[in-house]
C-alpha cells in the first residue's frame, strides 16, 4: 500500500536554547518512532521495546532523523548493504554464479520446465525461480524477487519545521557540532521499487550548518550504488595566552614570557563536508567490480601560535634580558582530501581474489601567516627586526596503495586469508617520498570440535627520505653558513620503522548446557627503528628495537539461564620501549611502560523478563623503572546499569560509570646549562557519569518520556617542594581541568487518531568549566510538532 506522510512541526523558544545536533536528530528520531508505530501498542506491553542502555544512553552517536515509514523488499542486495550473509537456498540447486538470493536459481535436476504464474512464460535457466509457497515459478520479466511479486510503487514522507534557538556564554562546547542560531529544519524521505530495481533516499536539513543526504540504488547484480553526504559545523577552542600581555604596555625586566594575541575573543570554527560513495557490479558470473569514492573538506578559521626565544623586547645591552615571545593569530584554512579506490574481485573455484588500488590526494588553500624575529640569525643583528617567516604551513601530498587480497578455504577445517600491499606517499612541499609495504597472513583451523584457532603473521615496513629541497631563504628559512643549525646540516634523516608480529588466538566453546567458553591468545611484536640516533649532552644515544610479548585469556560462563559472567586478563611485557630524548641537556623520560596488566570482570543478571543488571569492574596497572624513567600508573574503570519495567506501562533505565587514573612519575625541571632537579610528581584524573531515564504510557494514546544526566571530570597534578628552593606552585594551574555538565530532557507524545499525533520535547544542557570558566555555556530548547499520516 502506498502511503504518504505530511508533517507540520512548530518549535517555540524558551530562554537560552538547544544543546547539540545529536540531540536534535535523536529527538526527531524518537518522535518519528512514536508516530510510525503508534502509541496504542504500549497499552499491551511497552517493556519489550525499552532500551536497557543505562549509562551512556543519552550520549549515543548522532542518529539520522526520521526513519522511513515504508519497507523495502528483502533481497541479498540489502543484506550486502548491512554486511550480512545472503540467505541459503532451500530447494533449488545453486547455479554456477552462486546467485541464489540475488534473484534467481537453477531449478532442481529432473524438474521439467515450469511456467511463470504471472505471465505464463516458460522457465529458462537463470530467469525464473520458485515461488515462496512452492506453487510454481515466477520470472524476472514480471518484476518478482525472492519474496514473490512485490507491490511496485513509491512511498515518501516530507517534514518541515523550525528551531527556536538561543544560547548563553561560550558556544564552544554547548554548540561544538551545531549552529546555535534559529533556523528551519526539513526532511524528504522516500523509496521506489518495481521488484527488480530499488531506489531509496533521504535528504535532511538539520540547521543552517548541517545537512545530510543518503541514496541507495539497486539495479540488479550489474549495478548497486550507495551514496552518503554530510555537512556540519565544528567549533574549535581559542586557547588564551597565559603570559604577560604585550598589548598592555612594555614588559618589565622579570617578564620572561610575553604573549601577543592578535584576535582576542575570536570564535574559531571549521565547516566539515564528507562524501562517501560506493559503486559495484558484476561483469561475469565470476568477476565483480567495485569503485569507492571518499572525500572530506575542512574550511574555516583556526588559531595558530608561534614562539621565538630571545625576542629582545627590553632595552640594551643586547642579550641582557632574554624573553620568549608567543604570537597568536587567526588563520583561514581550506583542506580537501579526495580518495578513489577501484577494485576487481574474482572467484577462482572456492577462492576469492581481490585487487584494489587506492589513490588519495590532499590539497590546501590556506592563508599564509608569518612572524618576525629579533634574535639568532633570523635578523641582521640582535634586537633588529628581520624579515617575515611563514609558519603553520600544511604540505600537500599524494598517496597510492596497491593491495592484493586472497581468501580461500583449503579444506573443510582450514581457511586462509592473506593480503599484501605496496604504497607511497609523496610530500609535494619538500619533494620527499615515504614508501611502505607489508603483508597480513591468517590461517583459521576448526579441526577440533568446539575449538577455533587462528595463527597470523603481519609485517609493516616504512621507509623515508631526507629532504632535497632546502629551505635556505626567507620566508621559509635562512642560510647563514652554520652547518649544524640550518639546512642542510640541520636536517636529520627521518626514522624508518619495521613492525613485525606473529601470534595465535583461539576460542573454545563448551558443548555443555552452561555454555562455558574461553578465549585467549599470544602475540610477539618487534618494532625496529633505523636512524634513531641522537647526540646528547650526556653522549650518543641510540633507541633500541622494542620487543613486546602479549598474552590474554578470558573465560565466559553462563552460570544460570539468567546470569552471564566473564573475566578478562591481558598482560604486555615490553623491552626497550620508546624513550623521550632532550639532546640539549642529555635528559630522558617516557610515558611508555615496561609492563602493563589489565583485569576486567563483570556480567549480566536478568532474573525476570522486566529486570536486568549489568556491571563491569577493572584494574589496570603499568610501570616503568629503568635508568631513563620511573613511573607507576593505575586505572580503575567501573560500570553499573539497571533496567526495570515494574508494569507494562512504565520503564526505567539508570546507570553509573566511574574512571580514575593515578600516575606517580619522576619529572626533570631545568634546561641546558641551568641546574636541573628531578622530583616525583603526582597526577590524578577521574570522571563520573550518572544518568536516569524513564518512559510512562499514561494511556493507550499518551506517553511521557524524560531523563537526567550528570557528568564531572577532573585532571590535576601536584608538585613537590623544590630541592633548590624554587617556587613551582603556579605550574598546576596552567593545566588544571575541572568540568561539570548537566543534561535534562522531558517530553510528551499524544495520539489523536492512528493518522495524527502531537509531541513536544524540552532539553536543557549546561557546560561548566569550573577551572577557568572560559568555555562555560548553557542552552535550552523547546520543540513542538504535529504529525499527520496519509
Amino acid at each position: 500500500m502506498r502511503r504518504a506522510a505530511y508533517i507540520l512541526a512548530a518549535t517555540f523558544l524558551l530562554t537560552p536554547a538547544w544543546t547539540a545536533a545529536q540531540e536534535r536528530s535523536a529527538a526527531l528520531a524518537e518522535t518519528t518512532k512514536t508516530k510510525t508505530i503508534g502509541l496504542s501498542g504500549f497499552s499491551d506491553d511497552i517493556s519489550g521495546g525499552m532500551n536497557p542502555g543505562g549509562v551512556g544512553s543519552n550520549q549515543t552517536a548522532p542518529i539520522k532523523p526520521w526513519a522511513r515509514v515504508s519497507t523495502e523488499p528483502v533481497m541479498k542486495s540489502e543484506s550486502e548493504k548491512q554486511g550480512l550473509a545472503s540467505p541459503e537456498p532451500q530447494s533449488p540447486e545453486l547455479g554456477t554464479d552462486q546467485s541464489y538470493g540475488e534473484f534467481f536459481a537453477v531449478p532442481p535436476a529432473g524438474v521439467p520446465d515450469q511456467y511463470c504464474l504471472q505471465c505464463g512464460m516458460a522457465n529458462t535457466i537463470g530467469q525464473c525461480h520458485q515461488a515462496d509457497d512452492g506453487s510454481g515459478w515466477v520470472c524476472d520479466g514480471c518484476g518478482c524477487d525472492v519474496m514473490g511479486r512485490p507491490v511496485a510503487g513509491f512511498d515518501s514522507a516530507f517534514r518541515l519545521g523550525w528551531w527556536g534557538v538561543d544560547s548563553k556564554d561560550s558556544p564552544v562546547k554547548v554548540g561544538e557540532f551545531q549552529d546555535l542560531s534559529s533556523s528551519p529544519f526539513w526532511d524528504l524521505d522516500g523509496i521506489w521499487s518495481n521488484g527488480s530495481r530499488t531506489f531509496d533516499y533521504t535528504f535532511s536539513g538539520l540547521d543552517q550548518e548541517a545537512n545530510f543526504a543518503r541514496a541507495d540504488y539497486y539495479g540488479g547484480p550489474q549495478l548497486a550504488i550507495n551514496f552518503e553526504y554530510e555537512r556540519f559545523l565544528h567549533r574549535l577552542d581559542h586557547v588564551p595566552l597565559s603570559t604577560y600581555d604585550l598589548n598592555n604596555g612594555p614588559p618589565g625586566p622579570t617578564d620572561k614570557v610575553v604573549g601577543e594575541d592578535l584576535n582576542v575573543g575570536e570564535d574559531y570554527a571549521i565547516r566539515v563536508q564528507q562524501l562517501d560513495a560506493r559503486f559495484k557490479g558484476q561483469l561475469t558470473n565470476n568477476l565483480k567490480w567495485k569503485v569507492d569514492l571518499w572525500g572530506m573538506r575542512k574550511s574555516g578559521e583556526r588559531q595558530t601560535n608561534a614562539m621565538a626565544h630571545c625576542f629582545n623586547v627590553n632595552p640594551p645591552p643586547a642579550g641582557a634580558n632574554y624573553t620568549c615571545h608567543v604570537l597568536s593569530q587567526k588563520q583561514s584554512i581550506d583542506w580537501t582530501t579526495m580518495e578513489i579506490k577501484p577494485a576487481l574481485e574474482m572467484n577462482i573455484g572456492n577462492a576469492v581474489v581481490e585487487y584494489s588500488r587506492t589513490m588519495r590526494a590532499f590539497g590546501q588553500n590556506d592563508q599564509v601567516v608569518d612572524r618576525t624575529y629579533t634574535a639568532f640569525d633570523f635578523s641582521p643583528a640582535f634586537g633588529t627586526e628581520g624579515p617575515a617567516f611563514d609558519y603553520a604551513w600544511v604540505p600537500e601530498n599524494f598517496t597510492q596503495v596497491d593491495r592484493l587480497k586472497l581468501n580461500v578455504p583449503i579444506d573443510c577445517a582450514n581457511q586462509l586469508y592473506s593480503q599484501v600491499y605496496l604504497g607511497d606517499t609523496e610530500n609535494k612541499f619538500r619533494g620527499t617520498h615515504r614508501g611502505f609495504y607489508g603483508y597480513d597472513i591468517r590461517l583459521t583451523n576448526r579441526a577440533i570440535d568446539n575449538v577455533t584457532l587462528t595463527a597470523y603473521a603481519k609485517q609493516d615496513q616504512q621507509n623515508n627520505e631526507i629532504p632535497t629541497d632546502l629551505l635556505t631563504a626567507p620566508p621559509l628559512g635562512v642560510n647563514t653558513g652554520s652547518p649544524d643549525s640550518y639546512e642542510p646540516g640541520s636536517l636529520r634523516h627521518p626514522i624508518e620503522y619495521n613492525n613485525s608480529r606473529i601470534g595465535l588466538k583461539g576460542k573454545w566453546q563448551s558443548p555443555s548446557r552452561n555454555r562455558l567458553s574461553v578465549v585467549g591468545g599470544y602475540e610477539y611484536l618487534q618494532l625496529a627503528r633505523d636512524y634513531a640516533d641522537y647526540n646528547t649532552l650526556s653522549g650518543p644515544f641510540t633507541q633500541e628495537d622494542t620487543e613486546t610479548h602479549q598474552i590474554n585469556i578470558g573465560p565466559y560462563l553462563r552460570v544460570t539461564p539468567s546470569l552471564d559472567t566473564f573475566v578478562r586478563y591481558k598482560a604486555r611485557f615490553i623491552t626497550d620501549p620508546l624513550i623521550g630524548v632532550r639532546e640539549e641537556d642529555g635528559k630522558f623520560n617516557t610515558n611508555q611502560p615496561e609492563q602493563q596488566h589489565l583485569v576486567e570482570m563483570g556480567g549480566t543478571w536478568s532474573p525476570t523478563s522486566n529486570f536486568m543488571v549489568t556491571s563491569l569492574f577493572g584494574i589496570e596497572n603499568s610501570w616503568h623503572n629503568s635508568q631513563y624513567a620511573n613511573f607507576d600508573e593505575d586505572n580503575y574503570p567501573i560500570l553499573f546499569t539497571v533496567w526495570y519495567a515494574p508494569t507494562n506501562r512504565l520503564s526505567f533505565t539508570t546507570g553509573y560509570a566511574f574512571l580514575s587514573n593515578w600516575i606517580d612519575q619522576d619529572i626533570t625541571i631545568g634546561f641546558q646549562d641551568n641546574p636541573t632537579e628531578t622530583t616525583q610528581w603526582n597526577y590524578d584524573g577521574y570522571n563520573q557519569l550518572f544518568n536516569i531515564g524513564g518512559n510512562f504510557a499514561c494511556t493507550a494514546t499518551t506517553q511521557l518520556v524524560g531523563g537526567f544526566e550528570w557528568n564531572r571530570g577532573s585532571n590535576s597534578f601536584t608538585v613537590p617542594p623544590s630541592p633548590a628552593g624554587a617556587n613551582w606552585s603556579a605550574l598546576p594551574s596552567f593545566s588544571d581541568v575541572l568540568v561539570e555538565t548537566t543534561r535534562i530532557n522531558v517530553g510528551i507524545d499524544h495520539e489523536f487518531t492512528p493518522a495524527m499525533n502531537a509531541y513536544f520535547r524540552y532539553v536543557y544542557f549546561d557546560y561548566e568549566d569550573l577551572s577557568s570558566g572560559y568555555d562555560s555555556g548553557t542552552t535550552n530548547m523547546f520543540l513542538a510538532g504535529l504529525t499527520v499520516l496519509r
